[in-house]
């Protein structure tokens, strides 16, 4: 055989071995994983629950190489429900979601699950979704003991009234947050008559908050002393506003939930304190969640709030504390150059 010809017919073997060789491409590779974010869009609040993004999940992403896609709920149902079906058609991988208008839940979660996407919802429950969120009930009753004993202190434990500025909608959330506050401040001053207890709806917003508060106070002319405990900081600064804009009779003071509006040079006189719960970085905690599913091997499903699939630790603050804490820009900054580390970790006074 001519040494030519014999090269000839190992240049062909070589190339039919080759031919049984799938090559790696773009089009056979797996695809990457997707993280997707549907935005709160609560003015005044930074991350996943705010207006104009989540730092903490982009870079989480970013370390992990994966793809991101982000939207915003804007705090309307509709635009909520639109929302799902924009990441249907992304093929996310995962969703972190906040939707402050649940109704609509019921809805989004079939669309969701149709479309196999696991869901992380911050603290709204959604059967089917992990819950990821702060110890409501922990939360509410150091706030309420932290007020109580400013009650004692200056009052002793005689107020005139004690507005409950819940968040109905919020279910369980708010019971046990909001109901977790009247109880703490009961553990301190358990002989406050009942009748000076007044629920009433604040919707966590200071637009929905102030006027309940001012017709109830309205409507109890004789009542000066005035404490006040609510869902969120919002909720109960709402109802501080009524009492001084009827005023300067009143005595207020009142002890938050979130700790939104307890940093910064504009925290309201009246506000003595919050539970601080960092809700800007919440998505830090996500992760724990969001690699298992990555690896395919998603976490038992934990769906409630009495269940949690994360558990976030609230930080009781007095306003003198919050003062020694960075407002939630400069936080989120700082937490989003590490995400592995949680904003409690690095701020909550020790």
């Amino acid at each position: 055989m001519s040494l030519n010809k014999s090269m000839a017919i190992k240049t062909i073997a070589i190339i039919s071995a080759l031919a049984f060789i799938v090559p790696t491409t773009s089009a056979t590779a797996a695809p990457k994983f997707k993280l997707c974010v549907a935005l709160g869009g609560i003015p005044g609040i930074l991350g996943a629950l705010g207006t104009t993004g989540d730092p903490i999940a982009k870079a989480g992403a970013k370390k992990r190489g994966w793809d991101y896609y982000e939207v915003s709920n804007k705090l309307d149902a509709p635009t909520a429900v639109k929302n799902a079906d924009l990441i249907v058609q992304q093929k996310c991988s995962a969703l972190i979601q906040f939707n402050g208008r649940p109704e609509v839940n019921p809805t989004i979660a079939k669309k969701l699950a149709k479309a196999k996407i696991p869901v992380i919802t911050y603290d709204i429950a959604q059967p089917g979704w992990y819950f990821l969120g702060i110890d409501n009930l922990a939360a509410g009753k150091a706030g309420g003991a932290a007020l109580g004993k400013l009650i004692k202190e200056k009052w002793n434990c005689q107020p005139d009234l004690v507005l409950e500025s819940h968040g109905y909608g919020a279910g369980i959330v708010d019971a046990m947050r909001t109901g977790g506050m009247v109880e703490g401040l009961k553990s301190v001053c358990p002989d406050i008559d009942k009748s000076k207890f007044k629920p009433f709806e604040g919707n966590g917003e200071i637009a929905v908050s102030q006027p309940a508060a001012r017709d109830i106070l309205a409507a109890n002319p004789t009542a000066k002393k005035i404490a006040v405990v609510g869902l969120n900081d919002a909720g109960v600064v709402g109802s501080l506003l009524a009492a001084r804009q009827l005023g300067s009779g009143y005595e207020a003071m009142g002890w938050g939930q979130d700790g939104n509006l307890i940093a910064g040079d504009k925290v309201d006189p009246d506000l003595k304190g919050s539970v601080l719960y960092f809700l800007e970085g919440y998505s830090a905690y996500a992760f724990e969640v969001l690699d298992a599913i990555a690896k395919k091997s998603a976490p038992k499903m934990r769906d409630g709030a009495v269940n949690p699939a994360i558990l976030v630790k609230p930080c009781p603050v007095s306003a003198a504390q919050a003062q020694g804490i960075p407002v939630d820009s400069v936080r989120i900054k700082k937490l989003a150059q590490d995400p592995s580390k949680t904003l409690y970790s690095i701020y909550c006074p020790k």
